[in-house]
């Protein structure tokens, strides 16, 4: 297990190594835009296989449909709420895990009240109007005017979410928002940043 960790680390640092080489090499990345374009492709690099990961393990527990779909909806919300990210690799693979693939379980077999649905619905929508978008110390949200346009967005995405599933009237659709914004407001909830010891609304402190 930790073999395949490292093997997983060990290509990942080759993959973004040899296109930072090539960026530069041909006059795309600059010395300033090192770790700009270093973060973008190692944030590509984890989307990627830990997608293709989650989708295998998810046709083979026959929760596809329902592993997609959460995938589609928290993406989304997610670029414009942010949050926290984990630390290290391995711990990112295991909340990826746990969220998808174990989160797909549960909402594929389990029936959720109404009333904690609407619990759900009703303390993520106020999550994200307090809190979003959530920053982090590698990527600081600096334009004040670019927050707002996250936070209304955010807001926005939400109340389609929470409308389409009263339009879909599916348990799983209800299952699936409740899921994903009770893990946005985790991820953007100051408590979390300060249990993970992470700086929080970074861009206030950020010297640039």
């Amino acid at each position: 297990m930790i073999l395949s960790w490292l093997l997983g680390d060990v290509m990942k640092n080759a993959f973004v190594n040899s296109s930072l080489n090539y960026l530069i090499k041909h006059n795309a990345c600059n010395d300033k835009q090192v770790n700009i374009f270093r973060y973008t492709l190692e944030s590509l690099y984890s989307l990627v296989t830990k997608t293709c990961v989650v989708l295998i393990l998810a046709f083979f527990l026959k929760t596809f449909s329902i592993t997609l779909t959460m995938l589609l909806l928290y993406s989304v919300l997610r670029g414009f709420a942010f949050g926290i990210h984990a630390t290290k690799n391995l711990y990112c693979w295991i909340v990826t895990l746990l969220t998808y693939v174990i989160g797909s379980l549960i909402i594929k077999y389990f029936t959720w009240p109404m009333e904690i649905i609407y619990i759900c619905y009703v303390s993520g929508f106020l999550a994200l109007l307090l809190w979003a978008p959530a920053d982090t110390p590698a990527r600081p949200l600096l334009n004040k005017r670019k927050r707002l346009t996250n936070k209304i967005f955010s807001l926005g995405l939400t109340l389609i979410y929470v409308l389409c599933s009263f339009y879909l009237n599916s348990n799983n659709f209800y299952n699936i928002v409740s899921f994903i914004l009770i893990l946005e407001t985790i991820c953007i909830c100051p408590l979390t940043y300060k249990l993970f010891k992470i700086p929080y609304n970074n861009y206030k402190t950020y010297k640039g």
